[in-house]
């Protein structure tokens, strides 16, 4: 019995009761209480459901704050209040939200008449090119009558957007509410849930963190920033070609590039289609080997990637990919959600590889 003991098995039953000693004197730590999560779950869900109509307000206020928590850090680090300082940041964003859809719509309700004109003058040339009637009977037309449906559809839109005013108001509201608590106390929250996670699992949860603020960060300031560009740079184009409403040619030029492949180069053909029914060549011309190489293409190929830089390598394929996807399947909120879910996705992807290579490795080993 002694020879048993003093062998390689009396070494491992030794080494086991010891392990067993130090665990016991451990402090204690419960596992997970699988009611109490239960009923965590079922509070989340119920409150899913009852404001389910305002999650997707919810959602685009937590994307939004993800991407202007830096700034909120940057007035902290000044010694401003972290109240005070998201109450700023959140002012901020209001106040460039309102400005930039108030001037939209002020510059489209000016410019309304003009469209029309511009509508009608391309459909009378098209009719007059396909040997169709003159310019005058030009509403008979095929696609005249095609152009007069789709403004119909959009005053029924329009009515019906405006019923909708006072629920958009409260959306408002609630959206500006929630941006100012996650800039207020959605970092805090963030750490104090990633830090109770097991390593490895937080480990993939700040990949995952990572990516979203890289895809959020693409799609709010490039995006937007593009946008912008291409709207300065359409101003001296326009002002070139001659045709006076400037700021509103620039400005849908500017809307457009916020439409992934589309982009300002819708306006740049109906600008040239336009210059051809006026009988204008030179505007035309202006219109393909001006307008398009600088407003539409310079803002992608130079801006775009420059402001980009290192930080967020997403291909723009998925970006199109998730674009289009989440506007079909989400409707307006996929805009920001298809890209990001889509990034989500390719990430869980890599993080799912390199856990499965390392299970090999440590079975081969």
């Amino acid at each position: 019995m002694a020879d048993f003991l003093s062998g390689p098995i009396g070494e491992d039953l030794y080494r086991l009761r010891r392990t067993h000693m130090y665990i016991s004197m451990k402090p204690h730590s419960s596992p997970l209480d699988r009611p109490t999560l239960v009923l965590v779950f079922v509070v989340f869900l119920a409150a899913a459901v009852a404001f389910w109509d305002l999650l997707w307000v919810v959602v685009l206020a937590l994307s939004l704050a993800v991407v202007v928590l830096p700034l909120q850090r940057c007035l902290v680090e000044r010694s401003v209040p972290e109240g005070l300082s998201a109450l700023m940041v959140t002012t901020l964003v209001f106040l460039l939200l309102t400005g930039a859809v108030g001037f939209t719509v002020a510059v489209l309700a000016q410019n309304a008449d003009f469209l029309a004109e511009i509508v009608q003058g391309i459909t009378g040339w098209i009719g007059m090119a396909g040997g169709g009637p003159a310019p005058g009977v030009g509403p008979e037309s095929e696609l005249a009558v095609w152009f007069d449906e789709r403004f119909a559809s959009f005053a029924d839109a329009a009515a019906a957007f405006a019923a909708q005013v006072p629920t958009l108001v409260l959306d408002f509201i609630v959206f500006f509410l929630a941006l100012y608590m996650f800039v207020y106390r959605g970092a805090a929250v963030a750490v104090e849930l990633t830090a109770a996670l097991p390593a490895r699992l937080r480990s993939a949860v700040e990949r995952m963190t990572a990516a979203s603020v890289d895809t959020l960060y693409a799609i709010y300031i490039v995006h937007v920033a593009t946008s912008v560009v291409t709207f300065l740079l359409a101003i001296p184009f326009f002002w070139v070609l001659g045709y006076d409403h400037i700021i509103f040619f620039s400005l849908m030029a500017g809307i457009f590039q916020l439409i992934p492949i589309i982009g300002p180069s819708v306006i740049m053909l109906i600008v040239g289609a336009f210059a051809l029914s006026q009988g204008d060549l030179r505007g035309a011309a202006l219109a393909a080997l001006v307008g398009y190489p600088v407003v539409c293409a310079l803002p992608d190929i130079y801006f775009r990637p420059l402001m980009m830089g290192r930080r967020a390598r997403i291909h723009p394929v998925i970006m199109w990919i998730g674009f289009f996807g989440g506007l079909v399947v989400m409707g307006l909120v996929g805009f920001v959600l298809g890209p990001l879910f889509v990034v989500l996705a390719i990430t869980a992807y890599h993080i799912l590889v390199e856990e499965l290579e390392g299970s090999k490795e440590a079975v081969d080993a």
